[in-house]
């Protein structure tokens, strides 16, 4: 059990000199949204978890879906039952929303009822912990899920940065890794918007949000979160996938490919796609022709 005196008197002067003690890499710290209307509850939780996350806190359902969609977090804590908005609606409307699907959801629960906690991963809930409970535990639950999306992420990436160029001529790129119907309709936008634009050397990250109807810090935490990629990467391994397809045609010249894929600066092609292959184009093209 969640010993409490213990925890608060542990964490007592902690938040007081938190700013000193966070790192400067802080963007590679993984974010955690905590939900929970109880104030005592949520600083003990908050307490603990922030030696190792950056945390945000809101104290209902209603407060925790504006924070979502201000911050974008790697994951929400959320109790199941609050004023305003419950953590059931909570989990709900964060997995019917494109920019928020893909979160992983922790539910805290003082109901046992099998019923209860089978509505709670009905409504799209990764995972549940029973109140009262030992920190060890939500912290085990709360490390697997983000070394499986870490892992998810990874593979994604993976995928996309080396499928063939045959699966890149197809209007979207087909990833049956993301389960999440709304994380695919997002890659499938995404892939779409790529093909259309990707010609286009004033075609960047801005455009990118705009077309897809995202800000920039959403569209950033969302590309982030499914492939472990900036948009601006994202941007150029798409390119780079196009410029590998006309690489195998000698009669393109090599010089051309970048411009015929939308680069406009010839020294960054070759520097990007050098550190990805470990060849320069001329080399890539001597080997695959």
């Amino acid at each position: 059990m969640l010993d409490w005196e213990a925890l608060a008197e542990r964490n007592m002067s902690k938040r007081n000199d938190e700013s000193n003690m966070r790192p400067d890499d802080s963007e590679d710290i993984p974010v955690i949204l905590l939900v929970e209307d109880e104030a005592d509850y949520r600083l003990l939780i908050a307490s603990d978890l922030e030696e190792d996350y950056q945390i945000e806190e809101a104290a209902n359902g209603k407060e925790g879906l504006e924070k979502a969609l201000e911050t974008i977090p790697d994951l929400v804590v959320t109790d199941l039952m609050m004023p305003v908005m419950d953590g059931l609606e909570l989990c709900r409307r964060l997995k019917a929303g494109v920019e928020t699907a893909h979160i992983p959801v922790v539910m805290l629960t003082a109901k046992t009822a099998v019923e209860s906690q089978v509505e709670g991963l009905q409504t799209g809930a990764d995972d549940y912990v029973t109140k009262p409970f030992n920190m060890l535990l939500l912290r085990a639950r709360i490390g697997n899920l983000l070394e499986t999306r870490r892992l998810l992420r990874k593979h994604v990436a993976r995928e996309f940065a080396w499928s063939s160029e045959e699966d890149s001529d197809s209007d979207t790129l087909d990833m049956p890794e993301l389960r999440s119907g709304l994380d695919r309709v997002f890659w499938e936008n995404l892939t779409r918007t790529l093909k259309a634009n990707y010609l286009d050397p004033a075609f960047n990250t801005d455009s990118l949000a705009s077309e897809l109807n995202m800000s920039q810090r959403s569209l950033q935490r969302k590309i982030k979160a499914l492939m472990d990629l900036t948009p601006v990467q994202l941007i150029g391994e798409y390119r780079l996938k196009k410029a590998e397809a006309l690489l195998k045609d000698p009669e393109v010249h090599v010089t051309d490919v970048a411009f015929e894929v939308g680069f406009g600066d010839l020294s960054h092609f070759y520097r990007i796609f050098k550190k990805k292959h470990g060849m320069n184009p001329t080399g890539y093209r001597e080997e695959k022709v």
